[in-house]
């Protein structure tokens, strides 16, 4: 009913057009100049194939905040045994040395040297234990259903062997992003250069971090099982919003580093007013491993609030692409 036919822009062409027909809004006429994003070809209402959708900091975080408090019962059961124990019992059994006072910084480096190289297979054990643990904390955040503890730790096992060969693939990918530039740029013996390869090296290693920060996700949430096509996906995912991700993680972790820092000085400083000696220590120890279970927790839940942000506006874009 009402204006079946429509005269067109030139050549007084009539056409069939349904009264407030939204399809209509994505065509342009031939002979009009302009393409098809001009105001009056109905581009303002268009959007782009190949705009990348805008990573929101703030939704993520909101997000993050409301995924933590939503499944607080099963991360406190996760992060206690997968992240606090581990952290409390190496700090514990093998305490880092403190350097003597006056010491240069050769002596500094000389006895973490002698210390690293007796803690390791501890810190590797730890690493272990926290990736299985990472890998759970993920697949929390990624289902909908709230699996249980069980059912977490389980899908952390299973996916704890891809996750450490991407974290392997990731550290050659880095190490070479940075040496690459350096070892180039120092051929030509000039000092100056060689530290601009150095400069250009790390921010190529900042770069392809952020790049491939989703890989754990991916695995963890989609149940990918290649490694390589992981890393690829969060290639993917990040494009076009690598400033973005980047400034968001970093006032993220800096955020709870001073916070961190603040609480452990006050904690340490009444222990030590109270209790005094190895106790001290001990709940120094304690809080120190706690408080980054909860940094760890919190920056987990924004890096699946990330993903799911993402992949959400991907996945959107994907069908603007398809019906443009």
């Amino acid at each position: 009913p009402g204006h079946v036919f429509q005269r067109s822009a030139r050549g007084h062409r009539r056409g069939a057009a349904t009264q407030f027909k939204s399809g209509s809004q994505g065509k342009h006429h031939a002979a009009l100049r302009g393409g098809k994003f001009r105001g009056y070809q109905g581009g303002m209402n268009t959007t782009s194939p190949n705009a990348a959708p805008r990573f929101d900091s703030n939704q993520a975080w909101q997000d993050a905040s409301s995924a933590v408090s939503a499944n607080r019962d099963v991360l406190i059961a996760l992060a206690g045994v997968f992240i606090v124990l581990p952290a409390f019992a190496l700090a514990v059994r093998n305490p880092p040395p403190e350097p003597p006072s006056g010491a240069d910084l050769d002596a500094v480096l000389e006895l973490l040297g002698t210390y690293f190289k007796a803690a390791w297979p501890g810190y590797l054990l730890v690493g272990l234990i926290n990736t299985v643990g990472t890998m759970a904390i993920l697949a929390l955040f990624g289902h909908a259903g709230r699996p249980t503890v069980g059912q977490a730790i389980t899908q952390g096992l299973t996916t704890t062997p891809i996750a450490i060969v991407v974290q392997i693939v990731q550290g050659f990918l880095l190490a070479g992003a940075i040496m690459l530039p350096s070892a180039i740029l120092g051929l030509s013996g000039s000092p100056g250069l060689a530290a601009l390869g150095i400069l250009v090296g790390v921010a190529g290693a900042i770069y392809l971090a952020v790049r491939l920060c989703l890989a754990n996700a991916v695995i963890a949430i989609e149940g990918l099982r290649n490694p390589i096509a992981a890393l690829q996906r969060s290639f993917t995912l990040t494009r076009a919003n690598v400033g973005r991700l980047l400034v968001f993680f970093v006032l993220l972790v800096l955020a709870f580093a001073i916070s961190i820092q603040l609480i452990q000085l006050v904690i340490g400083l009444l222990a030590e007013l109270l209790a005094g000696g190895e106790a001290a220590k001990m709940i120094g120890a304690l809080t120190g491993a706690i408080l980054s279970a909860v940094m760890t927790v919190f920056l987990l839940g924004a890096t699946a609030a990330s993903y799911r942000q993402l992949v959400g506006s991907a996945t959107q874009q994907s069908l603007v692409d398809k019906f443009n």
